[in-house]
């Protein structure tokens, strides 16, 4: 836990607070599916937090594809720019989908996104700090959507 602790001392304080930012929607939509309170705009959440995770998913696929341009491998070129309109495409699937298999696919699509951009640390495509913000980010937001596919499936 302290080798994380140490990596996230590493990530830019405004890419750091953007990113937690960006999660205010998936746990505001994880917690409030499950709060009475809320009345009738709790059954809108899950396809609001749908709609914003597919523009999530555009945006981090949106990374992939800077990346592959400053990277200057003209041999690889054509493989970074296809992984990078891959979470574009596959979230307008999850878009068309029922919310049971939305859900499943963008979470999915989350993690293998991570994975991939791990991957892209490692080979120094990406800045380091990357890898422990997308860890951070993607486990938050995969498990707010886990706590909205529960709740579609149990209600």
């Amino acid at each position: 836990m302290a080798f994380f602790r140490d990596r996230l001392s590493t990530i830019p304080r405004t890419a750091l607070g953007l990113g937690l930012a960006g999660l205010i929607p998936f746990v505001s939509g994880g917690i409030g599916v499950w709060v009475n309170a809320l009345g009738d705009i709790r059954f809108a959440l899950p396809l609001i937090i749908i709609a914003y995770g597919c523009l999530i998913a555009a945006f981090l696929g949106g990374v992939r594809w800077g990346a592959a341009m400053q990277n200057n491998e003209t041999d690889h070129l054509p493989r970074h720019l296809i992984i990078a309109i891959m979470p574009t495409l596959i979230a307008l699937i999850a878009f068309m989908l029922p919310l049971p298999q939305a859900f499943t696919l963008l979470i999915v699509l989350y993690v293998a996104q991570s994975v991939l951009d791990l991957n892209a640390v490692q080979q120094d495509h990406l800045t380091d700090w990357y890898a422990p913000l997308r860890l951070l980010l993607t486990a938050i937001a995969a498990l707010s959507m886990t706590s909205i596919l529960v709740h579609v499936l149990t209600h």
